[in-house]
């Protein structure tokens, strides 16, 4: 059948003039292909050694949820409702056939009554146990170091410290089973807890409970008052003082140096608390000058942890005097020479515990002492000046009068009574 063109050219505008009608419809949207959307915002915000909660966003649209876990990531139970009936816009799955610090798998869909939403997985994690045990293994007196034990599945563990248990706060989280925290207090107490953790995403680690100390403590700052309080030169006896103001310390260590600081000599320790002072005899400092210097201990796992050291003390000897009769009314008084003494003074006193005033110096180990009485007593020591001592010159220390000699002239007897 032949169209004419006048024909042609009137079906083409009606056909175009439906197509615009079509176009200028309303659209009507059917239920039945609206897409629900998936729950977002699915995370992990709860966790113990056997159980995990998993929360999301709520769907808009959405009548309820069901939620799948698995183990593997592959293989997921039956879906169930959640709580409420479905409700719920999160789930608590606890099982006590959980590993304690293990990865789980949780998928979640949003249901508005005639379909569901597509599936949202949620990898999530159990809470490793606590440590079983904690020891504090070091200290100084601006830090400490404490250990624990390994919790399987950990990631890390946070740690939280602070003066008090109540005012602690989160400090840092480490991989390792020990951590040394810095910038503290010297002789402080602190409270400490560790919290192993698993790592889940990078806003959450799967923690729960932790292991605690209630004492850690830093070690003493430097003693202070360190004195020489007595040096008998005779038994070459030392008494050394200082002050306690240390709170945890198991003792305290003494070194002694050579006069100019460049050899150890010895080490010695006065255990336990509360120590001021301590004694010792060596007789290979006989006359000899020397440095010492003194600090706290704390034992912790049975190893000593250090304060700060006190400042170096010098330590010059009196000298081991010795008295010669002269006449009746004068003697000579003699001593070994202290090392390094430009010089000595000579002092004297009339009565046992009297003052004593100073008669003389002498660049020699000897000196004669003249218009003296018969029948009389008389006391004297002897003071080394200038001895260089950690590069410092300083004289004989101030100590009693242990080192001073009793004499007593007797005109029918060739020698004089020495004490």
């Amino acid at each position: 059948m032949k169209i004419k063109m006048k024909q042609m050219k009137g079906l083409v505008v009606m056909l175009a003039a439906l197509a615009l009608a079509i176009c200028l419809m309303p659209t009507i949207a059917r239920a039945d292909v609206t897409k629900l959307a998936a729950p977002k915002d699915a995370k992990q915000t709860a966790a113990q050694e056997n159980g995990i909660k998993v929360s999301w966003t709520p769907v808009t649209g959405a009548k309820s949820y069901v939620y799948s876990y698995s183990a593997d990531g592959k293989t997921f139970t039956a879906e169930a409702p959640t709580g409420n009936s479905g409700a719920d816009n999160f789930v608590i799955l606890i099982n006590n056939n959980w590993k304690a610090g293990a990865d789980y798998y949780v998928k979640v869909r949003a249901y508005d009554g005639t379909k569901y939403s597509e599936a949202v997985t949620v990898k999530a994690a159990t809470a490793p146990k606590k440590p079983t045990s904690i020891k504090q293994t070091a200290a100084d007196n601006g830090s400490v170091t404490v250990s624990w034990d390994k919790s399987e599945g950990a990631t890390g563990y946070l740690i939280r410290f602070g003066t008090t248990q109540g005012t602690a706060k989160d400090y840092a989280t480490v991989a390792t089973t020990s951590c040394k925290l810095t910038g503290l207090a010297a002789d402080t107490q602190y409270y400490l807890a560790v919290f192993p953790v698993r790592k889940v995403s990078a806003s959450y680690s799967a923690s729960y409970d932790c292991v605690e100390m209630h004492k850690v403590v830093t070690t003493a700052g430097a003693v202070t008052g360190l004195k020489l309080s007595e040096w008998d030169v005779r038994t070459n006896q030392f008494v050394l003082n200082w002050n306690n103001t240390a709170k945890f310390e198991s003792g305290y260590q003494i070194e002694i140096y050579s006069a100019d600081g460049s050899k150890l000599l010895k080490t010695y320790r006065a255990p336990g608390r509360r120590a001021k002072g301590t004694y010792f005899t060596n007789k290979k400092l006989k006359n000899t000058p020397f440095q010492f210097r003194v600090r706290t201990y704390t034992t912790l796992s049975g190893q000593p942890s250090y304060g700060a050291w006190s400042e170096m003390v010098a330590a010059v000897p009196q000298a081991n005097v010795k008295a010669v009769k002269k006449s009746d009314t004068s003697i000579q008084l003699t001593w070994d020479k202290v090392p390094g003494a430009k010089n000595y003074t000579i002092y004297r006193a009339t009565k046992d515990g009297g003052k004593y005033k100073k008669i003389g110096t002498s660049k020699k180990a000897s000196f004669t002492v003249k218009n003296l009485k018969t029948y009389q007593d008389y006391f004297f020591y002897v003071k080394a000046n200038k001895v260089k001592v950690g590069g410092k010159y300083v004289n004989s220390n101030a100590v009693d009068t242990t080192n001073d000699i009793n004499v007593y002239i007797n005109k029918y007897q060739a020698g004089v009574t020495e004490e």
